[in-house]
């Protein structure tokens, strides 16, 4: 078991995930992001068998250092884009799920590390956990959508510090102030906090929390009148599926705007 990069664990309708390289601080290998790809897109595809909510953790006391640099392929451009491949569908995969996603981080959260936590919807953080953005130093750039999350859920400032600064990092706390993490609990607490609200959110009707969940994560980035848009489509049918409705009115999309 130790030597799988990845551990899963259901208890009711939680499924908790665990990062499982704590030798290298959970750093993501080729190996790990497979793993994690083939199962997420088995995950999304299960119906009425799929988990209620996924929890994501890092073993060893700490979330993931980013990408694994030391990997021998690390410097070989055909290789590693066969790592990216894997990194983009473990991300495409994230925003398909039909249930939310709780991030349980403990210890680092760095490159693909803090672009896996802010990929999902609900972030629990132990006091002491540190966030940050290394890729320039170790000639990348962020490649999971962590700028254009934190542009979103922590404003540009923060965004910039950790992308362009060297070296630069910061605490759940300031995170949570600035509204990318949810709950700082702590230090060591993170993994029973993120399970106990990720059953709290899993004991709803599952057909409207994944409504809830497509709406959260489709409006975002529009306007007003298109979120709007997107808004409307859910509701209408959230409405027909409680029979509160016979049908959705005319020239409405149950998706919503652009799906």
């Amino acid at each position: 078991m130790g030597e799988r990069p990845l551990l899963t664990e259901r208890n009711g309708r939680v499924l908790t995930v665990m990062l499982n390289r704590p030798h290298r601080r959970n750093a993501m290998s080729t190996a790990m992001l497979g793993q994690l790809a083939s199962e997420l897109q088995d995950l999304v595809h299960q119906g009425e068998e799929a988990p209620g909510a996924l929890v994501f953790t890092g073993a060893g006391g700490t979330f993931s250092s980013g990408a694994d640099t030391r990997e021998p392929d690390w410097r070989d451009l055909s290789r590693r884009a066969v790592r990216r491949a894997r990194f983009r569908t473990v991300f495409s995969a994230l925003h398909e799920a039909p249930f939310p996603l709780v991030a349980a981080v403990e210890g680092y959260a760095l490159g693909g590390g803090l672009e896996l936590a802010l990929a999902c919807d609900l972030v629990v953080a132990g006091e002491g956990a540190l966030f940050g953005l290394p890729e320039l130093e170790v000639g990348a750039v962020p490649g999971g959508g962590a700028v254009h999350s934190l542009l979103r859920r922590a404003g540009r400032g923060v965004a910039a510090r950790l992308l362009l600064v060297p070296g630069e990092r910061v605490r759940a706390g300031e995170l949570a102030r600035l509204g990318a993490v949810e709950r700082v609990v702590p230090d060591g607490g993170a993994l029973a906090e993120a399970q106990a609200l990720a059953a709290s959110v899993a004991a709803q009707d599952p057909g409207l929390l994944a409504a809830g969940v497509r709406l959260l994560r489709d409006s975002g980035h529009l306007d007003r009148a298109a979120a709007l848009g997107v808004e409307n489509g859910y509701w209408w049918q959230a409405a027909s599926a409680a029979g509160r409705t016979p049908a959705q009115p005319p020239g409405r999309s149950l998706q919503g705007h652009g799906r």
